[in-house]
């Protein structure tokens, strides 16, 4: 995993671990949302992931979903400094080593370094003096979802929601049934266009209002997620493709 944050995951119902729970309300309602996340959070693609309490920058959103193409695996030991390039890469689209180095604040001969090894990796190009993303990896997760479960302290949890929308497509509040009814019509949710899941006192979900989708602004933070999807793939024995 990163150099910069070594974690251990446990897996769970196909559900990857960073940190466990503590026992609780809070972990009983978690585990209601994650045992029903497929339906939830439906995604059509080859390679489905899903997270628990996975840090990512200074958070660590609750639930992390995502489709993820099979060349992620190759970020599985990427270092933060190699994240923040391709994150870079992802905002301003084409630069030179230098202005790389410099917006990042590293030194150019090991900014250089990185480069030719994710070059090597078919996740950058360079053309002449000037370093771009490939096209295959500027959209290497698709639909990042986060969701955020709470007892009772729903402007908490919208709070954080708003936080992950900076990495995530969409975000949601988990709430059990009674509060999320309450707090459906809250302004919050349609204004910062977050997505309320309900869960009832059987331990059933449901999705009682849409997320509303948007361009990650952080796309350091994004390629995080990314990485930490990679360790998943590679932990479970997929092969790097050529």
């Amino acid at each position: 995993m990163l150099d910069s944050d070594k974690v251990t995951t446990a897996s769970h119902s196909g559900i990857s671990v960073f940190r466990q729970l503590k026992v609780g309300p809070e972990a009983v309602l978690q585990a209601s949302v994650e045992k029903n996340i497929a339906k939830l959070l439906p995604l059509s693609a080859e390679i489905s992931w899903t997270g628990s309490t996975v840090p990512v920058g200074a958070g660590v959103p609750d639930l992390l979903r995502a489709s993820v193409l099979p060349e992620a695996v190759k970020l599985a030991d990427a270092d933060s400094a190699s994240l923040a390039i391709l994150g870079y890469l992802r905002a301003a689209r084409r630069a030179r080593l230098e202005t790389i180095a410099e917006r990042l604040g590293l030194n150019e001969r090991s900014t250089l370094k990185k480069l030719d090894l994710l070059q090597t990796h078919g996740v950058i190009e360079q053309t002449r003096k000037t370093f771009n993303l490939a096209q295959r990896w500027q959209n290497i997760l698709g639909d990042v979802s986060a969701i955020e479960v709470k007892v009772s302290d729903w402007k908490r949890a919208v709070a954080q929601a708003s936080r992950n929308r900076i990495f995530a497509h969409r975000s949601f509040v988990a709430l059990p049934e009674g509060v999320a009814k309450r707090v459906k019509d809250e302004l919050a949710f349609s204004s910062l266009g977050l997505g309320l899941i309900s869960i009832d006192d059987d331990g059933v979900s449901c999705v009682i209002k849409r997320a509303r989708k948007s361009t990650p602004k952080s796309w350091t933070y994004y390629y995080t997620v990314a990485a930490r999807a990679a360790g998943d793939l590679k932990a479970s024995g997929n092969d790097v493709p050529g």
